[in-house]
């Protein structure tokens, strides 16, 4: 009897570790179904929060594909107009940088051809009006010369009563 008691205490010992892995796998149970209808709540609550959200970003990017097409249609027009522009300012400004050189080579020989006649003219004024008045200068001096010679002689022979050593001593 000893072996059949033996036998039946570990069936009841076996019985109740089978009733309390039930047990276990009950609460095991309950416990995920508490978590999944928190999970479930989060879910609805998450989807409920996010589709708003999500519809917004969609009518958002929808709304704004026309928009940016436009705005980059008028960028790449507003590139082309700029470059556009910038060439024919670049045009205008070699076409006033030409003409600007032009205008200093004219300035340049006006100056030149100024200058070579005022030389011109000053050489001609010293050959034909300096040097005969130099020349009519000369001859008025030489006459004074004269003059002065000849007077001053009838001077001296009025005054040959001077004796004719004090005459030497001047």
């Amino acid at each position: 009897m000893a072996h059949e008691t033996l036998l039946t205490i570990f069936i009841f010992i076996a019985a109740a570790a089978i009733v309390l892995q039930a047990l276990a796998m009950f609460g095991l149970y309950k416990v995920i179904q508490r978590i999944e209808s928190d999970v479930a709540g989060l879910r609805s609550d998450v989807t409920r929060r996010i589709d708003p959200l999500a519809e917004s970003v969609t009518e958002i990017v929808e709304n704004s594909r026309e928009p940016l097409r436009s705005i980059t249609s008028d960028l790449a027009e507003v590139a082309r107009v700029a470059r556009e522009r910038a060439g024919k300012v670049d045009e205008a400004l070699d076409d006033l940088l030409d003409r600007f050189r032009l205008q200093v080579i004219r300035i340049d020989q006006t100056i030149t051809d100024v200058l070579e006649k005022v030389d011109k003219t000053t050489t001609a004024v010293q050959k034909n009006i300096v040097g005969p008045v130099t020349e009519v200068s000369a001859v008025l001096k030489g006459l004074q010369v004269g003059l002065d010679f000849f007077l001053s002689r009838r001077r001296q022979s009025r005054s040959s009563e001077v004796p004719q050593d004090e005459q030497m001593f001047i």
